[in-house]
């Protein structure tokens, strides 16, 4: 009996240290994937709207600066997983979204390189808006709409490792578009939208540049 009873406590403790391991999780691991997925949309009248989804037990902080936008997450017991959306002028024509973490883990920066959105014509050009939304899996969908009539073609220019999008006067009747892309093999991505405004000159914006 004494040998039984013995017996039935090492059992306990067993699952016991099992359960407590199961549950156990690192530190270092969670933080990396503190952000789990973002969107940085154009607006119609030029501005950007940047949207993310952050885990459980996190939460962000905004420092918007002319030249770098600071998103700052950090652990924080009391807040749910959620979604948060922060809107950005475009001044001396760029946007820079970093985001950093209390522990200084790498995570993406975004620069754009577009017209000013104070001041800003109402004429956006052949492009009307688009959106880029960066997956967990290292994926970026790539949605965008142009004006009536204007004939979009894909490239790819080898020697910089930039995806073009060429825009130009036609008649095509469609007008939305989408495009899945992959980072390069040192973690960055880059995509210009290159309209044609004769045929002698192009413009290539806006012009994006994410790293990694």
């Amino acid at each position: 009996m004494k040998h039984l009873l013995l017996g039935l406590i090492a059992t306990a403790f067993l699952l016991t240290s099992c359960s407590s391991e199961e549950v156990m999780i690192n530190p270092d691991e969670t933080n990396n994937q503190m952000l789990e997925s973002f969107e940085i949309k154009r607006n119609t009248d030029g501005s950007y709207a940047l949207t993310h989804e952050v885990r459980e037990g996190v939460s962000v902080e905004y420092t918007d600066e002319k030249d770098s936008n600071e998103i700052f997450l950090f652990a924080d017991e009391t807040s749910g997983k959620a979604q948060e959306s922060h809107n950005y002028d475009v001044e001396n024509n760029r946007l820079n979204l970093i985001f950093i973490d209390e522990n200084n883990n790498s995570l993406p920066q975004v620069s754009i390189e577009d017209e000013n959105t104070i001041g800003k014509s109402e004429d956006l050009g052949l492009l009307n808006t688009y959106s880029i939304n960066f997956n967990q899996d290292g994926t970026v969908q790539l949605d965008f709409k142009v004006e009536n009539g204007v004939d979009v073609a894909f490239g790819y220019n080898i020697a910089e490792n930039i995806n073009d999008i060429y825009l130009t006067e036609g008649n095509s009747t469609q007008s939305d578009y989408s495009k899945s892309y992959n980072k390069e093999t040192d973690g960055s991505l880059r995509i210009d939208f290159v309209q044609a405004e004769s045929k002698t000159l192009e413009t290539k914006k806006p012009r994006v540049i994410v790293s990694y």
